[in-house]
């Protein structure tokens, strides 16, 4: 009886120590990166809204469907390899930010907010997204391997290559 005591009560407290450590990480959240981009700004505000383009130039990404009209904004369902997906709803578009609203199933409303700004002729840019989950052990897991964070990480390396100046051209061609 002993034995099994000494066996089962270390197994229950490694198996409880996700759990409450999970318990005590935020529900709600956001997740940010930034990155510098040697492009000007306004090349990289294009490829930033436009979703077409998008499969094009992100590895992590599958297919980019446009939806139906929701509130008079674009709405944009965005696949990735993974099996994941998410709608996008553009709400606002201004010279420095782009605003979408973000639809998951089983989910608050949360938003994905993409900020530029011009730095000497490169283009600061500054990807935040909130994120909600209520499972524990998943919060958890989230501490040492975030998908959210991972995406956007992604997406700033993506544009970052896309937007890599051309070694063959000279400086005069590349920040006209």
């Amino acid at each position: 009886m002993k034995a099994s005591i000494k066996f089962i009560v270390p197994i229950i407290i490694l198996l409880a120590t996700p759990v409450v450590i999970g318990f005590f990480q935020p529900v709600e959240r956001m997740v940010t990166a930034t990155s510098m981009i040697d492009k000007l700004y306004f090349f990289i505000m294009a490829d930033v809204t436009n979703h077409w383009e998008e499969p094009a130039w992100r590895h992590d990404l599958d297919t980019v469907i446009q939806q139906r009209v929701v509130d008079g904004q674009d709405a944009w369902m965005e696949y990735y390899t993974n099996g994941d997906s998410i709608m996008l709803i553009t709400q606002k578009i201004t010279e420095t930010d782009y605003i979408r609203i973000i639809f998951k199933e089983n989910t608050p409303q949360l938003m994905r907010v993409i900020t530029l700004a011009d730095y000497k002729g490169k283009t600061a840019i500054r990807i935040s997204e909130e994120t909600y989950e209520k499972n524990p052990i998943t919060r958890f897991i989230n501490l040492f391997n975030d998908p959210v964070e991972k995406r956007i990480k992604n997406y700033l390396n993506d544009l970052k290559e896309k937007n890599k100046p051309d070694e063959n051209s000279s400086d005069e061609e590349t920040n006209w």
